[in-house]
């Protein structure tokens, strides 16, 4: 049996929600922005464990921990720091590879802000097919962060606990073998916990799937079963009887014509899927003959190390790589080079504590067999520095990664190649300049 929220959606934060909110900040090891660092932000976090575990020292303790967690990808990815990125200026909407939705200003009888969002346009083949994983999580990012400083502002406006009511329109939506896999690989999953649990718990709330075909109830099962407990609370699914069900909550006037309401002005801009001659190709033959091929036990890791020295130049660590399917990737910092003295797993050479060290590009399942990976980070301060790839998803298979790190100056001039046994080699021209790296961008 589960713990009772303390507080709901609609109400301000109880007496004891605040107890728990203070006993979480308590517990925190990582620093937290001020701008992030309001009481319900935290309470999100507390809110998603008392889903899950009834005494409140074990509420604690998870929210505790998955609030570090959180404030870890907000260092790396700048979240607190940059400017607000409202969805016309998200490339992945920009590009349309999603249907795109605006966020209203009403909301429910539960201080839920609106947000009306049609699927039968959704392309998840087309989109798997031109943009780069990380690049689609860094703007996945970039959307719930925007998502979230809208409801900060309902919450600081009202003093009420907030949320988005996503609805989901599946008029129209049919799949296909590309999105059947997408869902029974694990994918959808992921990218479900990442975003709806993990990150930003509790700020999507509920998802209301309407007007769902039968056979959605298939992929659906699958997906539940890996999930973790209220899902069937949170994702709701409805057939083409949901409007007496929605009015319960909404206005029939904050609710779009196109599903039963009254409200004209609410569209949905619908995604294109990319024609074939869009998809992404490889940028260069020379680059993938010249890759380094890791193979990547289950359960195992492989790791690329660069030392940076005491006043040393500032360098640029650049890389490319391909997999034969998903792996996690990211790149760490250790300012006095700990990992040597650590236990590491009794002196595995290739593990490395990606829980525990500071990130500073994020880790993510990746997938790079459609599209390629390439990126740069900077090496702005001495230590060492561990590119981690990473297979403790899988049980029992291995991953192939194809892979090229190089370091440069932050011009690009003097590249070297780093291979994995440690070794490197001067080299004519780098990735960091022949791809242009720093002036790269996902859309035109």
């Amino acid at each position: 049996m589960t713990k009772d929220a303390s507080t709901q959606f609609g109400q301000p934060l109880s007496p004891e929600s605040k107890k728990l909110v203070n006993e979480v900040r308590l517990k925190l090891k990582e620093p937290i922005h001020p701008n992030f660092n309001t009481d319900f932000n935290i309470y999100r976090f507390v809110l998603n464990a008392e889903r899950q575990f009834n005494k409140s020292k074990e509420v604690v303790e998870y929210a505790a921990k998955a609030l570090n967690n959180h404030l870890r990808y907000r260092r790396c990815l700048h979240l607190d720091e940059m400017e607000d990125v409202p969805f016309s200026k998200n490339p992945i909407f920009i590009r349309r590879l999603l249907p795109c939705g605006q966020i209203q200003k009403t909301t429910d009888t539960n201080n839920r802000l609106l947000w009306y969002v049609e699927y039968a346009t959704i392309s998840v083949e087309g989109l798997a097919s031109t943009l780069r994983s990380s690049a689609a999580c860094r703007y996945q990012f970039w959307q719930f962060e925007h998502m979230l400083r809208r409801v900060n502002e309902q919450e600081e406006a009202t003093g009420r606990f907030s949320s988005l009511r996503h609805v989901v329109d599946l008029t129209g939506y049919e799949i296909n073998p590309f999105e059947m896999l997408f869902v029974s690989s694990g994918a959808l999953s992921y990218y479900s916990t990442l975003f709806h649990y993990e990150m930003f718990p509790e700020l999507v709330y509920p998802v209301e799937i309407v007007n769902v075909a039968r056979w959605v109830h298939m992929p659906y099962r699958l997906i539940k079963t890996v999930m973790p407990a209220g899902f069937a609370d949170r994702f709701r699914l409805f057939d083409s009887t949901f409007l007496n069900e929605l009015k319960k909550e909404v206005k029939l006037e904050d609710i779009p014509e196109t599903l039963g309401g009254l409200d004209k002005d609410i569209r949905c801009i619908s995604a294109i899927k990319p024609k074939p001659e869009e998809h992404w190709k490889p940028p260069s033959e020379k680059i993938l003959a010249e890759l380094e091929t890791l193979h990547i036990s289950a359960k195992k890791q492989k790791i690329f190390k660069i030392e940076v020295a005491e006043n040393s130049p500032r360098r640029t660590l650049a890389w490319y790589y391909k997999t034969d399917g998903d792996v996690y990737f990211g790149v760490f910092f250790d300012p006095q080079n700990n990992q040597s003295s650590k236990d590491k797993k009794k002196e595995d050479k290739e593990f490395f504590d990606v829980e525990n060290n500071e990130m500073v590009y994020p880790l993510l399942k990746i997938t790079a067999k459609l599209v390629h990976e390439f990126d740069y980070v900077d090496l702005e301060r001495p230590g060492t520095y561990y590119a981690v790839f990473c297979n403790k998803h899988s049980w029992l298979h291995r991953r192939t990664v194809d892979v090229m790190f190089q370091t440069s100056a932050v011009d690009g001039t003097e590249p070297r190649r780093v291979y994995h046994d440690g070794t490197t080699s001067a080299i004519e021209e780098g990735i960091l300049k022949s791809l242009q790296l720093r002036d790269f961008k996902d859309y035109s």
